[in-house]
This record gives structure tokens, C-alpha cells and sequence, in this order.
């Protein structure tokens, strides 16, 4: 009787998926874009959000955005979407970040969001790797990363059967690309590269207490958040994270 059970458990499980999946999608999600620490063209940012369908969103910049997420009112929130680069943070506001992932909170972070919180160690393990602004030894290696903007990247989607990259072909986008930074291995990597200057993985999900984390490095400009690909990994990483989430609480 266990052992019929053992097998029936994957089944049970996508079937609960599918239907958290089905009544997320009947709801507007509630987001919160978090921002702060490094200038973007607020407009044409703010155009990708506005063209996502079933999403809703406030915007919030730092340090304000840490006093929410360490408040009860994060709650009201489907989903957090980091595009700060920021680094003061209290000890509070950790426990918080800990706490809320530790719950199921969906959090999706982007781009310079990988450079946040240099000195706080367990902010890597959340996000699921780390750009180094100063040299560091990882792994008996001393490395330190470097970034290079206004560049044609291909991108290759390596798992095209994940929901967050469902219906995304392999593309190329005008983007900025991160190279030696440590990602973690146990990551679930979503698209990579070949372009000689950058970290092999642009995006990736990564387990983190009781959150499946997403991580997007793409999104530098104006050309990238008018890429519709881009457009669409936005919006299936938002949606995937509140379903996946979900089903975690």
C-alpha cells in the first residue's frame, strides 16, 4: 500500500499544480517591483510591466522597499520582483527576506538585483549565485566579476519544457552581459550563452527554505525590455513563481 502510494504522489502532484495553476490564472497578480541603488530609464521599464496581461503592480524603491518587505504589508503581495542594486540592509530586514522564503513567498530577481548585499553571505544562497564587486576566492579560485552593456547576446533556452520558458524559442537581445560571477551549482539553469564575456547561465531557478527563487540576468535597457521574449520570460517567471509557491505554502 506505501508503494502505491510512492507512485501515485508525482501524479497527485501535477494535478494539484494544474489547478493552482488554473486559478492563479483566473486572478490578477499582485506584484511588487523593487528598485533602488542604479539608474534605468524608468519609462521604458515600467512599458514591460504595463504590457504583462493579469498582473498588477506598485512600484517601490529602496530603502523604502526593505521597510515593506520587513512589515505585515508585503503580504498583500503575490510576488516580489527585485530590480535594485542595494546594500544597506538591518539584521530585521534578513530575518525577514529568511522568513518570507521560508513561507513560500514568490520572489523573482533581475538583472543588478545579483549585485545586491555584498557583505551579507546567505543573500547568494537566496538568489542562487553572486556578482563580485571585489576580488573574492570562490572555490580556491580568487575571482572578480566584470560586466560589459551595449552587446548582441545569443541566448539558448536549455530547458524548453519548464513553464517559465514554454513558447520561447532560442533568440538574441541587446543586453549587458555579467562574466565570473559564482553560480551556485544546484540551480536549475533556464537559458544560456556562448558569448564569450558572460556567465554561461542567463537565467535559472534556485531552492531556497520552502520558495522555489527565480533569477533573470537579462534587462539591462531599453532595447531588452522591448525584446518580447524578454517580455515573455517576465511574465511566465512572475506567473510560474506564484503558482510553484503556492503549492509550497
Amino acid at each position: 500500500m506505501k508503494y502505491r502510494i510512492f507512485l501515485l504522489l508525482p501524479a497527485f502532484l501535477m494535478v494539484l499544480f494544474c489547478l493552482v495553476s488554473q486559478t492563479l490564472k483566473k486572478k490578477t497578480l499582485k506584484v511588487l517591483v523593487i528598485t533602488g541603488g542604479h539608474d534605468f530609464d524608468h519609462k521604458a521599464y515600467y512599458a514591460a510591466f504595463d504590457a504583462l496581461e493579469n498582473i498588477s503592480y506598485k512600484k517601490v524603491e529602496q530603502p523604502a522597499a526593505n521597510a515593506l518587505i520587513a512589515s505585515p504589508a508585503v503580504d498583500q503581495y503575490d510576488v516580489l520582483v527585485f530590480y535594485d542594486m542595494y546594500d544597506s540592509i538591518t539584521p530585521a530586514q534578513q530575518e525577514a527576506y529568511q522568513r518570507l522564503l521560508n513561507q513560500g513567498k514568490a520572489m523573482v530577481f533581475t538583472h543588478h538585483a545579483l549585485v545586491s548585499y555584498q557583505n551579507w553571505p546567505e543573500f547568494k544562497h537566496m538568489v542562487g549565485g553572486k556578482y563580485y564587486q571585489q576580488p573574492a576566492l570562490v572555490n580556491g579560485d580568487s575571482i572578480k566579476s566584470n560586466y560589459e552593456h551595449d552587446l548582441i547576446i545569443p541566448v539558448t533556452v536549455t530547458n524548453k519544457t519548464h513553464p517559465i520558458a514554454q513558447g520561447i524559442d532560442d533568440f538574441e537581445i541587446y543586453d549587458e552581459v555579467y562574466g565570473n560571477c559564482e553560480i551556485l551549482p544546484d540551480v536549475q539553469p533556464l537559458l544560456r550563452t556562448s558569448h564569450p564575456k558572460s556567465m554561461p547561465y542567463l537565467a535559472w531557478t534556485n531552492h531556497y527554505g520552502n520558495s522555489e527563487v527565480v533569477y533573470i540576468q537579462l534587462g539591462h535597457g531599453p532595447e531588452a525590455y522591448a525584446n518580447p521574449n524578454y517580455r515573455q520570460l517576465l511574465q511566465q517567471a512572475i506567473e510560474w513563481s506564484a503558482q510553484a509557491n503556492e503549492i509550497n505554502k
